[in-house]
This record gives C-alpha cells, sequence and structure tokens, in this order.
C-alpha cells in the first residue's frame, strides 16, 4: 500500500469535512476551483490565438494572464489571474528584477521559454518529463518552480496535472513517504505519486455530504485546511522510522461487571440487553422520571465501546428537532455579501462519517428521542436501520448506508409522550427497554451515606400505587444524592410536589397526602 497511514488520513478528512468545507471560507475555496480553470483557460486560448495570427504576445499577454499571482489590490485592476493558494503576492517581473533572480534583457527569452514549455505538456502530457528536463535546463528558469508553473497546466489538462502548490507537495511527501522539492524537475515523479495517492484515499473521500469536487480537488482542499488552518505539525514524524499510524486509540475497557456494579443491575439482564442491542442496531430505553435511563445508555456505551478505537456521543432531540439537523440540509451562508445555500451534513452523517474511520462499535445516544417529530427528523434511515447492509440515495442524490459498527440508544420519558404515540414504522425497527424505579439500586447506593432508606422507600410505593400508572412513576435517580439527609426537603417541595400537582391537576387531594408536612415523619420510621 502506498500510504502505509491511511488509517491517520482517514481520521484526519473526518476532522476536515466537520470544520471547513462548509465555513465562508471552504466556500470559498469550493467555487475558486471551477472559477480559475475558467479565466485560465480562457487566457490560454486568447494567447495561443494571438500567437497563431503572428502577434507578438510576450510581455503584453503572456505573464500577467499564464501564470498566478494572488488576490491583492493591484492585480485584479492589471486583469491577471488570480490564485487562491500561489505565494506570489506581486507583479512576478517586478518580484524576480527586485530580488535580482532575473535581467530586464532576459524577460523575452523566459516568456518564450514559458509559452513552449506549457503548450507542449498541453499538446502532448506524456512528453512531462522531458519538457520539465528542458525547462529546467534554461539558466533563468530556476525559480519559475511547480506552484508558479503547474497552475495553468491543471487548468488545461485537470486529469494529467496536479496544482502542485507548496501545501499539496508537504501533505503527498507525508502520505507517500517521499522527499520531493518545489523544483520542476521533481514534478513528474511528485504527480503521479499525487495522482496514485488520491486514487487510494478516493473511497474514503466520496462520502455523504462531502463538496460535490473532483478527487484531487478535493485532496487538495484537505491539503490546504491541514498545513494552513489545522497548522498540523508533520516534523514530529520520521515516517521512514515510525510506526505512528499503526498504534490503536483505544478507549479504556468497561467490563460488564463494572457496568452491573455501577448501575445496580443482574448481569444476566444486561448481557441479554447488550445481546439485543448487537442484534438490533438500535435500542430505546423508556420508562417513566427517576428511572436512570440517560445515566444507563451512557454506561451501556461505554461497555460496548470499550477496549476498542470506537467512540460515543450524544445528541438530545426537541420538538424543533428536523431532518436538516440529524440528517443533512441546506443552510444559508453569506460569502461576500452573497447568499450562498451549501448543502451541509446533520449530526447523524457526521457521526456516520467519523464511525467509518473506527474498526470497533461507536454508539451514538439519542437523549428524550420522543420528544421529536421521528418520522420527519429520521427520513430514509427509516429504511436504513432495518437494511444495515443496504445503501441508499438521500434526497440530495448522495448515497448514504449506516456503517455496520454504528449502535443507537435511545432514552424515552414516557410521562412526555406515551410509546404508544411512536410510529409503528419505527417501533419495529428499535427494541424496546423498559425501566421500572428500583429500589435495590436506591438501597445499595445509600449503603455508602448512611442514609437510612427503607421510610422513603416505602412512601415511593405508595405513592406510585396512587398514580396507578407506570408511565407516570417516580424514579429513584431523584434521590441519588450523597447529602441526601440535607437535600431531601427541597427535593420534595421543588420537584416531587410540582410533578403530583401537573398530574393531579383535576384531584388534588391525592397531592395532600403525600405534602412533605404529611411524610416528612414517615420518613425515619
Amino acid at each position: 500500500m502506498l500510504a502505509d497511514n491511511k488509517s491517520e488520513f482517514v481520521s484526519l478528512f473526518q476532522e476536515f469535512i466537520i470544520s471547513y468545507p462548509y465555513t465562508l471560507s471552504g466556500i470559498s475555496h469550493t467555487n475558486s476551483y471551477t472559477q480559475q480553470r475558467q479565466q485560465r483557460r480562457r487566457n490560454f486560448e486568447a494567447i495561443a490565438a494571438a500567437t497563431d495570427s503572428g502577434e507578438n504576445v510576450t510581455e503584453s499577454l503572456l505573464l500577467p494572464l499564464l501564470l498566478p499571482y494572488d488576490n491583492n489590490t493591484k492585480n485584479p485592476q492589471s486583469g491577471t489571474w488570480i490564485h487562491v493558494a500561489s505565494s506570489v503576492t506581486k507583479d512576478i517581473k517586478e518580484l524576480f528584477e527586485g530580488a535580482k533572480w532575473e535581467k530586464p534583457e532576459d524577460w523575452r527569452q523566459i516568456y518564450l521559454a514559458i509559452w513552449n514549455f506549457v503548450r507542449c505538456c498541453n499538446d502532448n502530457p506524456e512528453q512531462l518529463s522531458a519538457a520539465c528536463k528542458e525547462f529546467s535546463q534554461i539558466p533563468y528558469s530556476k525559480d519559475l518552480q511547480t506552484e508558479i508553473l503547474t497552475p495553468v497546466l491543471n487548468s488545461l489538462r485537470p486529469d494529467e496535472f496536479l496544482l502542485l502548490n507548496n501545501k499539496l507537495l508537504q501533505v503527498i511527501n507525508y502520505f507517500a513517504n517521499t522527499d520531493y522539492k518545489p523544483r520542476l524537475t521533481d514534478y513528474p515523479a511528485a504527480n503521479s505519486t499525487g495522482h496514485k495517492l488520491i486514487k487510494e484515499f478516493a473511497k474514503v473521500m466520496r462520502q455523504p455530504g462531502v463538496p460535490a469536487l473532483r478527487d484531487d480537488d478535493l485532496f487538495d482542499m484537505f491539503s490546504h485546511w491541514l498545513v494552513a488552518v489545522k497548522k498540523y505539525d508533520f516534523s514530529n514524524y520520521n515516517l521512514k522510522n515510525t510506526t505512528y499510524w499503526s498504534k490503536e486509540i483505544k478507549s479504556p475497557e468497561y467490563t460488564l461487571s463494572q457496568l452491573t456494579e455501577e448501575i445496580g443491575l443482574n448481569e444476566t439482564i444486561i448481557e441479554s440487553w447488550i445481546r439485543t442491542i448487537n442484534r438490533k442496531g438500535q435500542a430505546i430505553l423508556y420508562g417513566s422520571p427517576g428511572t436512570g435511563k440517560t445515566y444507563i445508555a451512557e454506561k451501556l456505551a461505554q461497555h460496548l465501546i470499550g477496549g476498542g478505537d470506537g467512540f460515543s456521543e450524544l445528541v438530545q432531540f426537541h420538538p424543533a428537532y428536523s431532518y436538516e439537523d440529524f440528517i443533512q440540509g441546506i443552510r444559508p451562508q453569506s460569502q461576500n455579501g452573497i447568499l450562498a445555500y451549501p448543502l451541509v451534513p446533520g449530526r447523524f452523517l457526521e457521526f456516520c462519517k467519523k464511525a467509518e474511520s473506527r474498526e470497533n462499535t461507536c454508539v451514538l445516544i439519542i437523549d428524550e428521542i420522543n420528544r421529536a417529530n421521528l418520522a420527519q427528523v429520521f427520513g430514509e434511515l427509516m429504511y436504513l436501520l432495518e437494511y444495515r447492509d443496504r445503501e441508499i440515495p438521500l434526497t440530495s442524490g448522495n448515497r448514504f448506508r449506516i456503517p455496520k459498527n454504528v449502535r443507537i440508544i435511545g432514552t424515552m420519558n414516557t410521562a412526555d409522550r406515551s410509546i404508544a404515540n411512536i410510529d409503528h414504522a419505527l417501533r419495529r425497527r428499535f427494541a424496546f427497554i423498559e425501566l421500572r424505579p428500583n429500589y435495590d439500586v436506591l438501597r445499595r447506593y445509600h449503603l455508602k451515606t448512611g442514609f437510612a432508606v427503607e421510610g422513603l422507600i416505602n412512601i415511593l410505593e405508595q405513592l406510585n400505587q396512587a398514580i396507578a400508572d407506570k408511565n407516570y412513576e417516580i424514579g429513584i435517580s431523584f434521590f441519588l444524592t450523597d447529602n441526601l439527609r440535607e437535600d431531601i426537603e427541597d427535593i420534595w417541595y421543588m420537584e416531587i410536589e410540582p410533578y403530583l400537582e401537573e398530574y393531579f391537576f383535576n384531584q388534588l387531594e391525592k397531592v395532600d397526602k403525600f405534602r412533605w408536612d404529611k411524610i416528612n415523619n414517615q420518613l425515619w420510621i
């Protein structure tokens, strides 16, 4: 394999996709490829037509219209072509003469050599090596290197020639374990290596939500981000002598015994939950308030990713949560006073892109999953959740699949919305794990605090019998605090009683039996 550190590229590319292409700078960068190529082709054709008609196109046309300049105030006014990645920020003739690299009387020969070189490569791409060698042997051409001469080649024949600026060259050297210099004699080999590297990484780069760019342009944009934006430190690694890229980044192991100890449930039950999550791919923990749904979901995720290179993330749904937030959508952005409408990946697409770079299980926790309009938010996922081995087109036209190592754990507070209200098509795609108030967990927790909880448990049992609906029972997590003796009065006044008043809004006499001044003395029995 050309790139031994492919896993490192995958990780960096995921970070690049999430952080750069849909910023204003990234959008401008994306648009620049087409704009610049069109302008360079028009310039080349104008020069070719003028040359063929016998017109002298040296100083008047060739230099300002063919070679790259940076986007400063002077260059657009003079009609020069603008190249976003070039380090040249002034007129090349002025720059070279000021640095005493070239003499004024030599420029006529330089113009002619540049034109012959560009035209030769365009007409006969297979002669690139010979053309580069011949041009480099001209005494006054030593400073006209790859970053200045390759943009026009790339515009004329993008499938043949890479636009080899210093950023792209640095990234090619790093991932291909080469040592090419920015001199024109190295360009043929660097160009060939770069094409091979891009071909090898193409599958990684072709992901849902990435900008609609050619593979080489996407790699060029990634290289710009890695060097100029992230400012990646390549000097820390000697590629010929290190196995840095093969080291696995593992999450700490979190055993089943640790899991059962912390959540206080039977190991056999937990094992059945884990089997179900892995078999189905997605499950929902549902129950009344205070049954520890989110806490248990996080602990299950910690166990599932433990000892591997996976990761877990949490997203909370709410009534305004949409398909655009979760899958992908158009996000208006202002760019130099012009409103752009890029297609931006949502939270789940970003999660899946990242998961594709990992070998082991990755878990997305969707907290309060039933508070959103699930059929609307999930969209095409309704199909993919059931058929994990399939790939389908999204509404944007991009194709997408859920990686096999992705697990989804939702949590549902049944007091917010009954489980019966969930779309039936979605219900059969999830396994449902019910959580009820577990008083043994409360007992075990307070063994370390010394708080006698039997009186409290007795009151909670009576209270839940009065509620008489498992979807609205009072759970035990309200009382999992190390200072319960000091906190319990506030908890009861400010959390339990308001909840009961809302539930028994037309039967407030039932609340009176469980007000603090009535149950206080029973706590200490």
